[in-house]
């Protein structure tokens, strides 16, 4: 690196910038195979964050968790389970590598308490950051995996009903949040899936969970909208009516002296559905259905409350009782009573269910001729009402029969569960379409720079306009500043064998970098660089502002300004490498870069950071874009791919260089060589050159074109 730097000082030219980049990317790739570890807290550090009484047992080898007793004297209570949500559900955040959340999460999979352990958020490196993130998590605490828990934005109040939880966001940071989310409530539904099937006896390894068992989290109303809980009433007038004019019509007194009472009151449920059954039972009640389902029963829960008990079979004696059964294009299916250790989960109130209502399961027999029945297609329901009477073999069935018709799956099978990283993009949809349609503009501008520059006051509106629009819009508002972090993230991703979808979860971010990708193609980095960064337009402006006080720039000499140029690629060459030889390492070495403090967090974070991110800005100052010229790591890497651009697109003229020098001198950048080639990894596309180009007044060649241009004057 020394002899470059001694050697005669032009900027870096594009076989070498190809050897540097090669390098980069055969470090990264070699370094793929290397083992990436992930600790986690022994049991005296977990026992120390337990609070007395609570006493921390021995971890199954088959479940990634600890078991956590109360001590009541000698006597151990189970309480429930405390884990890392790192050994359960790993979820990357915004920086690419997993947060680790510490759940303790009671037996009926209530959060008695959510911490947070560690996190690689680039957002959140301070102290104060991390408080925040802190603060979010405690707002599982108290409560339930059956809730539906959404994630709404920062200004949103916490709200919690039975059935549901909306929780506020964090302020700059919602990918974050969500990947808390996310870890916190996969990794909890993880472990009660290993828990039921741990307690049912099934292996630890069958798989937890597969296509079939989608379902979104519902309330019973709900349940009964959707036609997957239906009801069945009976009254005893009904039942009496059915009776009459036979010989048990005067055994049931009671129910003639309360005609309109109920005598059957039934709620039915096919709860091998996903959508019912995951959302009536609790863990262990869904496990024990899931386990008949997979062995091919259909599963019906009966919900009964009324006088006449429903059952699979009623005693020849028994006084009062309803035999159901099913029947399907003609075939008739018998019930068989399913043993049950489970519950119900659904809190709070379920309309029109009698409070003495009692669960029943039973799962269906297959017809005579072996057919089992399709719970997806119409059936009726067939009951068989009995009254006993005094004497053996006197008892008397009279037949009812409803249609239970399931209704359409589309209504109740919920879609293939989309990825994570998608909930963000559709919160997104009107930043997307304002920063797409300001990226048209620039590709409109940029594809007319004839007409943009011809006219030297319109090229100055329109760049100021277009700077302000990144600063504000893309910058502090839809926090769309790319940064080096996005690539040291996907090097210690690819290290540590992780995917990369964490990428995926910044919409604005990812289309700018979609758009900085093409754009390289055809103009170079000089797009981004000059246009679509929100740091660089911060810079401009201040420059603008500094020569409307009257501050004058002045340019480096052109030998120091080259070899500075070659910092940046060091500052590249040490944060990827560092990313990929040691994880973490560079949480503190991106802060590098200023764009955090000065953008993400608009200056408000410890005053080191704030000072750097001043300094950077008020370097701009004195040397036109300091930052981006030298340091910017993000810069170099975009550099580096200069070999990509396809097309030298700012006009030239055998005159630039020999003898006009009016672009030269006049580059911001620097950018342009003594021979009048524009250094494209380099330039950033102002524009300014090319209104020179073809302004009369400025270019030199002009000018002489128009001196040599001799006036005939009209002899009279």
């Amino acid at each position: 690196m020394a002899s470059l730097l001694s050697a005669t000082p032009t900027t870096c030219p594009r076989g070498l910038r190809w050897r540097l980049a090669c390098w980069l990317l055969a470090a990264w790739l070699g370094l793929l195979g290397l083992p990436a570890g992930a600790g986690t807290l022994d049991r005296n550090a977990l026992q120390a964050l337990l609070p007395p009484p609570l006493v921390l047992g021995e971890r199954s080898p088959s479940l990634p968790a600890w078991p956590v007793f109360r001590r009541e004297g000698a006597a151990l209570t189970l309480q429930g389970h405390v884990f890392e949500t790192i050994d359960l559900e790993p979820v990357a955040g915004y920086g690419g590598r997993p947060v680790n959340m510490l759940v303790l999460l009671d037996r009926d999979g209530v959060f008695l308490d959510v911490r947070l352990l560690s996190h690689a958020e680039p957002l959140f490196t301070s102290p104060q950051g991390t408080a925040v993130l802190a603060a979010f998590a405690q707002q599982y605490k108290g409560l339930s995996l059956q809730q539906d828990i959404q994630v709404l934005s920062a200004s949103a109040q916490r709200q919690v009903t039975d059935t549901s939880a909306a929780l506020h966001g964090v302020l700059t940071g919602t990918v974050s949040a969500l990947a808390i989310d996310r870890a916190v409530l996969e990794s909890a539904a993880q472990l009660a899936r290993l828990r039921a099937q741990a307690d049912s006896g099934q292996p630890a390894a069958s798989p937890p969970r597969g296509p079939d068992d989608r379902y979104r989290k519902t309330g019973w109303n709900e349940l009964v909208r959707l036609g997957l809980v239906q009801p069945w009433r009976l009254s005893n007038r009904q039942v009496q009516a059915a009776f009459d004019n036979g010989p048990a019509a005067w055994r049931d007194p009671g129910g003639r002296s309360w005609p309109d009472g109920p005598a059957v009151d039934l709620w039915i449920a096919l709860a091998g559905l996903p959508q019912a059954g995951r959302n009536l039972f609790d863990a262990a009640g869904w496990q024990q259905v899931r386990a008949a389902r997979q062995q091919g029963h259909t599963v019906l829960l009966l919900l009964d409350g009324g006088r006449y008990p429903v059952a699979a079979s009623a005693a020849p004696d028994a006084a009062r009782a309803a035999v159901l059964q099913l029947r399907q294009q003609g075939r008739l299916f018998t019930l068989q009573p399913l043993a049950w250790t489970g519950g119900m989960a659904l809190s709070g109130s379920r309309s029109g269910v009698p409070r003495d209502a009692v669960p029943r399961l039973f799962t269906v027999a297959p017809a005579a001729d072996g057919t089992r029945l399709d719970a997806e297609q119409p059936l009726d329901l067939l009951l068989a009402v009995q009254r006993g009477g005094t004497e053996p073999g006197s008892a008397v069935q009279v037949a009812v029969q409803r249609p239970f018709a399931v209704p359409e799956v589309a209504t109740w099978r919920p879609q293939p569960e989309r990825p994570a990283w998608q909930a963000g993009w559709a919160r997104r949809t009107v930043d997307l379409a304002i920063l797409a349609t300001g990226l048209v503009v620039l590709v409109v501008a940029l594809a007319r720079q004839r007409w943009l520059t011809a006219r030297p006051g319109r090229l100055a509106v329109f760049r100021t306009g277009y700077l302000l629009f990144t600063l504000g819009f893309i910058g502090w508002w839809a926090q769309g500043q790319l940064t080096i972090v996005s690539v040291t993230a996907a090097i210690e991703a690819g290290v540590a064998g992780r995917a990369l979808d964490f990428l995926l979860t910044d919409p604005v971010a990812l289309l700018l970098w979609a758009f900085t990708g093409v754009t390289l193609l055809v103009w170079g980095r000089g797009t981004f660089c000059g246009w679509l960064c929100p740091f660089g337009a911060l810079q401009e402006l201040a420059s603008q502002l500094a020569r409307r006080l009257g501050l004058r720039q002045r340019p480096l000499h052109r030998r120091l300004d080259q070899r500075l140029k070659w910092l940046k690629y060091g500052v590249l060459a040490v944060l990827c490498s560092g990313a990929a030889l040691a994880a973490g390492w560079t949480d503190t070495a991106v802060e590098v870069e200023p764009f955090k403090t000065a953008i993400s967090q608009t200056f408000q974070r410890d005053w080191p950071y704030v000072a750097w991110a001043l300094a950077c800005v008020g370097a701009s100052v004195l040397v036109f874009r300091g930052y981006c010229r030298y340091l910017c790591p993000l810069g170099a890497a975009l550099a580096l791919l200069d070999g990509l651009r396809r097309w030298a697109w700012i006009p030239r003229r055998a005159e630039c260089g020999t003898p006009c020098q009016t672009c030269r001198h006049r580059c911001g950048y620097q950018a342009i060589t003594p021979a009048g080639q524009v250094q494209y990894a380099e330039c950033f596309q102002c524009l300014d050159c090319v209104a020179i180009h073809q302004d009369a007044q400025q270019c030199l060649p002009l000018l002489q074109q128009a001196r040599r241009v001799i006036p005939i004057g009209v002899v009279r």
